[in-house]
């Protein structure tokens, strides 16, 4: 992750709107954990983030989930959500942001082949914090074997999970 270093700003002092924007990244990481939990509470009555979207009343709250590709799986969804905000609670606490890298693992792990959907939440995300999403190219295209979290845990074939207890025994 070369490309996506730290922003080359002395610490200073946090302003009122540096502490603004950093309250409103860290509301919206709450909302996208809420939405993780949310989308996973419905996960056996929906093949895909799209069908789960339009059919759960509860959340409707989240327009994330109309921006991610609907074809995902609930469980994919919370994946790659997952991932694509770990980094979140640990860097808003940094005296200066490495904005770019907030951005990045947003739309290289939740949006990989989606412009569109990158596109409109960049602008949801600006209207309370203008820099994000800056200095980053285009979404890149999805990878060919992206990881699916259908079948989890992996099994080795020819091994029971019986096995595996008595191994870590």
């Amino acid at each position: 992750m070369s490309e996506v270093q730290r922003d080359d700003i002395e610490a200073q002092p946090a302003s009122p709107r540096d502490a603004n924007e950093r309250r409103a990244l860290l509301l919206h990481f709450g909302d996208v954990v809420e939405s993780i939990g949310c989308v996973l509470k419905c996960a056996e009555r929906h093949g895909t983030i799209g069908e789960a979207a339009a059919d759960e009343e509860s959340l409707a709250g989240f327009p994330i989930l109309g921006l991610v590709t609907p074809q995902l799986t609930p469980h994919d969804f919370a994946a790659r959500a997952a991932t694509a905000f770990f980094l979140w609670t640990k860097e808003l606490l940094e005296p200066t942001l490495n904005r770019k890298l907030l951005a990045y693992t947003v739309q290289h792990d939740l949006f990989a082949g989606n412009q569109s959907g990158w596109n409109s939440y960049v602008a949801l995300l600006r209207a309370q914090v203008p820099w994000f999403g800056e200095g980053l190219g285009p979404v890149a295209d999805v990878e060919a074997e992206s990881p699916s979290t259908a079948i989890w845990p992996a099994r080795e074939s020819g091994q029971r999970s019986s096995d595996l207890r008595d191994a870590s025994d």
